[in-house]
């Protein structure tokens, strides 16, 4: 066995290290238990992650050792070791007799332990035995199992004297603290030194903690002194000789917005016997806030009175910053993600771009490429830029991406371009020369299991270093962007198939009529991938006349859209039988039972005799028709109608058929509810306030035979569905009765 650390050394440059980190300091001293403080021990060994094996035992008054906590040993291989003689021949007794420790080498405890039933085999090869020192008197020792190579160098030798110190002293405190419990005797009473022990801790302390940068402190209560180490004065900027032991001036140091927590934590350690704050300082020397970490332990009598609390304190003003830079980062990146998994189209996605991430990473301007199958990069959208230099952006998509000069980006490696000059030096293709006034670019390859799909450049008008912090966030994000940008497509592609779908279910042209003018807009819904049920439509009549339709199906649906589909057939079919209006909706009524589906529709029917401006009206459960004057006013055309189509299918509902005149120069404006109807909106005010719109609009389309229709039809339905997008589909028909003499 070896006696100290002058054995072999395994490293040239000493290996190790000469102090325990700060962590490793806050755990020990903060073991609520022998157990715990075992357990934060073994971990402080290194390298690799640290003890297996390890044994703590107590020196006791009666020549006797016992263990306290063990870890790593079987129960039944410890039986005969736990309680020792302070004579035996074993590391654990020999080490309280010398106080000094022992490093013992591979083999040198074989025996002993294959006595005691342990696998050779398993057995670590080296051990560290340290004796727990109180001032002159040991207290106990601990056995530590110590990965290979490391043992005896002189960093590692005092490192395990800082362990011990620090092991000694917390194991002090909990039998000080057991002693109370139980009321037994006072271990080594009439040693000199008992009256100063815990006046001594700081001492202790200081020793321990010489390379951890902690202070520690020694607080009185019924004096209300304060005992400061140098370390601790330096850390407050007072120097140690100004510093007046009083508590009134710790609090004072104390951030104003922090005073009343740190206040609240000491009153509550009284109860709890522990005293656990972080909180800010404002230090005297030169004003710096700094964040400070603070731990104690409550000293009590034996009568059960809080006497005072010796603790360590230590700054953690750079963790503190990191903290807030790591959860900003993870705030900024689960925003994104909720931001962009919230847009389904791609034009969400660059919309959200330009909103949320642009002003996250300080740039100016942003341009986003998707990659086509010919390997060209073609512009899906842009923020920032003008547009002729958006037309320069397009241009400049016609270059392929397997140019030589971006290779990087096809490996999914980004480019982060600090000015122009490493642009230029980087990217010498005369081709891709930057527009004026563009100096830093962080150029990010979206890429997905299929490849790249696209490219994201953030653009700025000034140079611009990027951290290691821009780098990874810029990496992230690309990511996240990409998978979005594929799911995006799809998107797109399956809603273009289906609104072409919807498209074909609908007239592609109404029939002229004499003496009308005659126009509609549909404009489906943007949210999600299904299409609506709204449709309209000319019917011819026998006679000649042609009745116009709009309806719309329940629901946002592809079996919404088909079963309008299917009605729009039908009803065109009971057109040409020669059905008047109100058999016809009837039979649409029967039609839609017929289909068994639980869908149902609402629908209005109108007849216009241009001759004399006659309008019969037929309306199952639709909105009202709105009528402009040639004058400018709008209102309401009030008509009694029936219940929705395939409500009650099996019955002789019946819609009656209303009559009124439409003047010459008067339009009329039949629309689906999507048109008035918002989420959490009251329905008739939706109505009145498309009344108004309709009358305002008239004053700003006025053409010379009246409002110009389409003029009509844009303001309304634009002022209606915000440029954002909109739930539901919305479809209107304009028709007007022209003057005599026009058209």
């Amino acid at each position: 066995m070896g006696g100290g650390p002058a054995g072999r050394h395994r490293d040239a440059d000493g290996g190790g290290r000469s102090g325990l980190d700060e962590r490793a300091v806050a755990r020990l001293l903060g073991s609520a238990d022998a157990q715990e403080l075992l357990t934060a021990a073994m971990g402080t060994v290194e390298p690799g992650p640290g003890s297996s094996v390890g044994l703590l035992y107590r020196a006791d008054g009666d020549g006797m050792i016992r263990l306290l906590a063990a870890v790593g040993a079987e129960e039944q291989a410890l039986e005969q070791y736990r309680v020792i003689s302070i004579e035996a021949e074993l590391p654990a007794a020999q080490v309280i007799r010398e106080h000094q420790p022992l490093y013992i080498l591979p083999g040198e405890l074989d025996d002993l332990y294959i006595e005691a039933g342990l696998v050779p085999e398993s057995m670590p090869a080296e051990y560290a035995v340290l004796p727990l020192m109180i001032g002159s008197r040991c207290i106990g020792s601990m056995v530590l199992d110590v990965p290979g190579g490391h043992l005896l160098d002189t960093a590692r030798h005092r490192s395990f004297l800082t362990l011990a110190s620090l092991c000694a002293h917390r194991l002090d405190q909990l039998l000080d603290r057991e002693r109370r419990d139980t009321g037994g005797p006072e271990p080594y009473a009439g040693h000199p030194l008992l009256p100063f022990r815990t006046r001594n801790r700081a001492g202790m302390l200081e020793m321990a903690m010489a390379n951890a940068g902690i202070g520690s402190f020694d607080w009185d209560f019924p004096s209300g002194r304060l005992v400061w180490d140098e370390r601790l004065c330096h850390l407050f900027g007072i120097a140690p000789a100004a510093f007046d032991g009083r508590a009134e001036t710790f609090y004072e140091a104390v951030h104003p917005e922090d005073r009343e927590m740190v206040e609240t934590a000491v009153r509550d350690s009284i109860r709890t016997g522990r005293y656990l704050a972080r909180f800010r300082i404002v230090r005297r020397n030169d004003r710096a806030v700094r964040w400070i970490e603070a731990e104690s332990r409550v000293v009590y009598t034996a009568a059960g009175e809080a006497r005072g609390m010796v603790g360590v304190a230590r700054d953690t003003t750079e963790e503190h910053a990191r903290e807030q830079e790591r959860q900003a980062r993870k705030d900024f990146v689960l925003g994104i993600t909720r931001a962009f998994t919230a847009a389904s189209s791609s034009e969400d996605i660059v919309a959200t771009l330009g909103d949320t991430v642009l002003p996250a990473f300080g740039g100016q301007r942003m341009v986003v490429y998707l990659k086509s199958e010919d390997g060209t990069m073609e512009p899906l959208g842009s923020w920032g830029f003008t547009e002729q230099e958006r037309e320069r952006l397009r241009w400049i998509s016609r270059i392929s991406i397997d140019n030589p000069y971006l290779a990087p980006l096809l490996d999914g490696e980004p480019m982060f371009l600090s000015s122009r000059e490493e642009f230029m030096a980087r990217i010498r293709d005369e081709r891709l020369v930057p527009l004026p006034g563009l100096h830093a670019w962080a150029v990010l390859p979206l890429t997905t299991a299929d490849g790249l799909v696209g490219v994201c450049a953030i653009v700025y008008d000034h140079p611009r270093v990027f951290s290691p912090d821009d780098q990874v966030l810029g990496a992230g994000l690309a990511g996240i962007l990409a998978q979005s940008l594929a799911r995006a497509r799809l998107f797109d592609e399956r809603r273009a198939h289906l609104t072409e779908l919807q498209d074909l279910m609908l007239p592609r042209r109404l029939p002229r009529l004499p003496g009308l003018d005659i126009l509609v807009r549909y404009r489906p819904g943007s949210d999600g991938l299904d299409v609506g049920g709204d449709w309209y439509d000319a019917l011819p009549m026998p006679d000649g006349r042609v009745a116009l339709v709009i309806g719309d199906v329940q629901g946002h649906s592809a079996r919404a859209a088909a079963v309008m589909g299917q009605l729009r057939i039908a009803m065109r079919a009971h057109a040409a039988e020669g059905h008047q209006l109100s058999s016809l909706m009837a039979r649409a009524n029967r039609t839609l039972g017929d289909l068994e589906t639980d869908l149902f529709a609402t629908c209005v029917i109108v007849d216009i005799d241009p001759a004399d401006g006659t309008v019969r009206t037929v309306r199952a459960g639709h909105p009202h028709p709105l009528v402009l004057g040639a004058d400018g006013r709008a209102e309401v055309l009030r008509c009694p109608g029936g219940m929705p189509l395939g409500l009650f299918p099996g019955g002789d509902e019946e819609y009656p058929a209303t009559e009124t005149v439409l003047p010459h120069g008067a339009t009329l404006l039949l629309y689906t509810d999507g048109l008035v109807e918002r989420p959490g909106a009251d329905y008739d005010e939706g109505v009145a306030d498309l009344t108004r719109r309709l009358a305002r609009a008239a004053v700003t389309a006025n053409g010379p035979h009246g409002p110009d229709l389409e003029l009509l039809a844009e303001q309304v339905t634009t002022r209606a569905v915000p440029e954002t997008g909109h739930h539901d589909d919305v479809a209107l028909l304009l028709v007007r009765r022209r003057a005599p003499g026009t058209g």
